[in-house]
């Protein structure tokens, strides 16, 4: 009528027209999100998070275990290894726990393989609550079942416990400000005190009770001199002619050397061999073999070696390495001595032929200080 089409439309409008076109237009409001939504949200990441680093925990523990297992066993492994290869009796092993009052191999370790560390750890048991006196003697067996002794060179010489019956010592005492020297051996020896053979005087057993110390020295070969000093603490004159000694740590290490060199113009008869010659008769008792004589004189001497001055060489000469046999007198030698050529020097019609001593034990070389001591005492009186 007016010219207006009335009639329905269609349209093109569906649900589709009613979603977000983004999703911070889904969320609704902050403010109208619940709290519990929060510690929901918070638990569920904390829990995951935490869950995470809890596994990588006990992943971290368990290797950190199964290496500290690994390092016990070979720990173990060294300590019962040790303990067989010194032939240790077992009542020293069970000893040994009680001492040391830990049964971690890790720690036996390092006081098995080091007399320092031993000798640390018996220092710590005789001062604690542990110590019992009646356990003094399983101590002295068990640092002997270990192999911490004087003869044993990979062991510190630590103390005079260290000291086994037999072990030769070069003592000093002071009498009326005059030096007196001698060589004597250890009787026996406990954790407490040493005993000591005592010197002679006109054939009897010396009175050592008058005097308050004894200094001591001794050499261990391929190592060091040692020296140290003694408390004399009684004297036994029974039974057993002794002199007790206290024992001591004090002990000095000194750096092996040869005594002065002594000039002395000793004529003296010698044999000569080869070198070669004299180790094949090494299985005879030396002086027993028959050598070629030969006179000279010992211009000088040290417990290193010794200077001869010869007029004439043999027709065959002197070659490096021959050996010179002589004995020594006024030196309580049983047995003649022998040196090695390592020179010869021809000199104003003379020769002069420098030697080393060759194989000397410790009582040898001490005895031989003692007669360069005297001669020198003598030469100085005159």
């Amino acid at each position: 009528m007016s010219g207006i089409d009335r009639s329905p439309r269609e349209m093109n409008f569906t649900l589709k027209d009613l979603e977000t076109k983004n999703l911070a237009q889904s969320m609704p409001p902050l403010s109208e999100i619940p709290l519990s939504f929060y510690i929901l949200a918070f638990s569920f990441f904390g829990t995951v998070i935490g869950g995470i680093f809890f596994i990588r925990y006990l992943h971290k523990k368990k290797m950190e275990d199964g290496l500290s297992k690994l390092a016990k066993d070979q720990a173990q492994l060294v300590v019962d290894s040790e303990f067989e290869s010194r032939n240790l009796e077992d009542v020293d092993r069970e000893f040994f726990l009680e001492l040391t009052n830990t049964k971690d191999p890790a720690k036996h370790v390092p006081i098995i393989m080091s007399s320092k560390k031993f000798e640390d750890t018996v220092l710590v048991y005789k001062e604690s609550q542990r110590f019992k006196n009646s356990n003094l003697d399983k101590i002295y067996m068990l640092r002997k079942g270990l192999q911490f002794t004087f003869k044993n060179t990979k062991a510190d010489f630590i103390c005079t416990q260290m000291l086994e019956p037999g072990t030769h010592l070069e003592c000093q005492i002071l009498l009326k400000d005059k030096n007196v020297v001698f060589i004597s051996n250890v009787l026996d020896s406990n954790e407490i005190e040493l005993l000591l053979k005592p010197p002679k005087v006109k054939n009897r057993p010396a009175n050592m009770k008058q005097f308050t110390e004894l200094h001591c020295k001794i050499r261990r070969e391929n190592d060091a001199d040692y020296e140290f000093q003694l408390k004399i603490i009684g004297q036994l004159v029974r039974d057993l002619n002794a002199v007790i000694l206290e024992h001591t740590t004090n002990i000095r290490r000194l750096h092996i050397r040869n005594s002065e060199r002594l000039q002395l113009d000793l004529k003296m008869e010698f044999e000569i061999t080869t070198g070669r010659k004299f180790e094949m008769d090494q299985q005879i008792e030396l002086g027993k073999s028959d050598y070629a004589k030969l006179p000279g004189i010992i211009k000088d001497m040290s417990a290193g070696g010794i200077k001869i001055e010869l007029k004439e060489l043999p027709s065959d000469g002197i070659n490096r390495e021959d050996v010179f046999i002589f004995h020594l007198p006024h030196a309580s030698l049983r047995q003649k001595l022998a040196v090695s050529v390592i020179d010869v020097i021809p000199h104003e019609g003379v020769s002069d032929i420098h030697c080393e001593f060759r194989d000397l034990d410790m009582l040898t070389r001490m005895k031989i200080n003692q007669f360069l001591h005297r001669r020198k005492l003598n030469m100085e009186a005159a």
